[in-house]
């Protein structure tokens, strides 16, 4: 179950990235400012989510 939560987040993180990438370059057209800012929002909140899960689940072995 853990590394289904990990792939999942890593997932939501890579799409968090290239969603970012679009909204980023949605600002520089006029029409498509404000729904380019609405998606790197929403991206960054994905990407804190998605990175948040793989690192909750991450462990470094027999360390701890």
């Amino acid at each position: 179950m853990k590394e289904a939560l990990v792939t999942i987040g890593i997932i939501l993180a890579i799409i968090s990235v290239m969603a970012f990438v679009v909204g980023f370059v949605m600002i520089f057209f006029e029409s498509r400012r404000k729904l380019g800012l609405k998606v790197m929002l929403f991206s960054v909140i994905g990407f804190i989510i998605g990175f948040g899960t793989c690192f909750a689940n991450f462990s470094l072995g027999a360390m701890h």
